[in-house]
């Protein structure tokens, strides 16, 4: 089961890569929950915090595709360093305002600011694999490599931003997330002789890849993915907090990608011989049940049994769609077109977040989890749909 991914990481070049984009994308696990958690402690309201978590998700789904269309024409070792000197600048600003009584607006400013530089480490670094392995079953391999080690550091993360807010600093999340980034980062960029070449082809397109090859089909499952993660992840930070359990927030999202890692292991260890198009609204299929049964819950085991069955289906979904979207935008805009998914699960991140943030305050986690459900039906009937337009070859578009 393990033999494909030995053969993707038996380049030395891949490993190393791979653990700096490790590193370096700790924190979009960390630092959304400790952010929201943040704003919650300092200012008590879920709706605001809901809010600005949106807005940082939202301001990174406009500016992670134009950022990324700028490594494409560019280069990694060009525009990363300045994302990352944006960031940590930010995130730094908002420890200070947060806590202040300066007025809340300043809040969604600089952190609209900071998610709109804010770089797609998981695209920089997919975009390595597609330079080092070009195509084939190994490079679907290498992209549920790095799904299996974002559902790690969802793991990690959610767990050590809810302990470290609780226990230690409520800008601890942020600070760690800091650190990771810079230090990734820079390991990142040490390592020239994997960064993919410039592509000066890619000038020549004025027209976003999100827009051509069949793309917004795949931009829109992951959009509904994103109304999927940003209901559920937001509600049950609410869940923990209602049943006088917060510190266990952290433990059941990390379940919940307990569940994920455990599905995109099995994923991507084996060859289907189905077309991706199709596994995409089998994929989703397997969302629904689970998420059906969340507004349902009543209690802290419930919600983290259903976490796990839940994210069972999330990599392989993602990973899926992942390798649709890099075989039909090609090699050398890769890093856009990946970055243009995430894109569509920050958009939906941020219209769910904001959502359940309101509805948590005046009607409590029920309503809350309901959007998450509808979100699973969603993605699997858009799926369905795009099954066609997802088989045409790229040319006759």
């Amino acid at each position: 089961m393990l033999s494909k991914y030995r053969l993707a990481f038996q380049d030395p070049r891949a490993r190393a890569f791979s653990s700096a984009g490790f590193v370096a994308r700790l924190p979009i696990s960390m630092v959304g929950i400790g952010i929201l958690m943040f704003v919650e402690h300092a200012r008590g309201s879920y709706a605001l915090a809901g809010s600005v978590f949106a807005i940082g998700a939202l301001a990174n789904s406009i500016g992670g595709p134009v950022t990324s269309r700028l490594v494409d024409k560019f280069g990694q070792s060009k525009v990363l360093p300045w994302q990352i000197a944006t960031v940590v600048t930010t995130s730094s600003i908002l420890i200070f305002i947060i806590p202040s009584d300066l007025p809340s607006y300043l809040i969604f400013v600089i952190h609209s600011i900071g998610g709109f530089c804010a770089p797609s480490i998981g695209a920089l670094v997919r975009a390595r694999w597609t330079a080092l392995l070009v195509s084939g079953p190994l490079l679907i391999t290498a992209f549920s490599v790095e799904s299996l080690i974002d559902e790690i550091i969802f793991v990690i993360g959610p767990a050590v931003a809810a302990f470290t807010s609780v226990e230690i600093h409520p800008a601890a999340p942020q600070l760690i997330g800091m650190a990771c980034l810079v230090g990734g980062g820079i390991w990142l960029l040490s390592l020239k002789a994997t960064e993919p070449k410039v592509n000066f082809e890619s000038k020549k397109h004025g027209k976003p890849v999100a827009f051509q090859f069949g793309l917004p089909w795949l931009v829109g499952i992951h959009f509904f993915a994103g109304v999927f993660f940003g209901a559920v992840e937001t509600t049950v930070i609410a869940f923990s907090d209602f049943a006088d359990a917060a510190v266990f927030a952290g433990v059941i999202l990390a379940m919940w990608s307990i569940g994920s890692l455990t599905g995109g292991l099995i994923y991507g260890s084996i060859d289907f011989k189905m077309p991706l198009s199709k596994q995409l609204g089998l994929l989703g299929a397997l969302l629904v049940p689970p998420a059906l049964a969340l507004p349902f819950v009543n209690s802290i085991w419930q919600l983290a049994l259903l976490s796990v069955l839940a994210g069972f289906g999330v990599a392989p979904l993602l990973i899926a769609a992942a390798s649709m979207a890099q075989q039909r935008a090609g090699d050398g805009r890769t890093t856009e077109a990946i970055s243009s998914m995430y894109s569509g699960i920050g958009l939906g991140f941020a219209f769910a977040a904001a959502g359940a943030g309101l509805l948590i305050d005046n009607h409590g986690t029920e309503w809350a989890f309901f959007i998450g459900s509808m979100a699973s039906l969603a993605i699997t009937l858009l799926a369905l749909v795009a099954r066609k337009s997802l088989e045409t070859p790229v040319g006759s578009q």
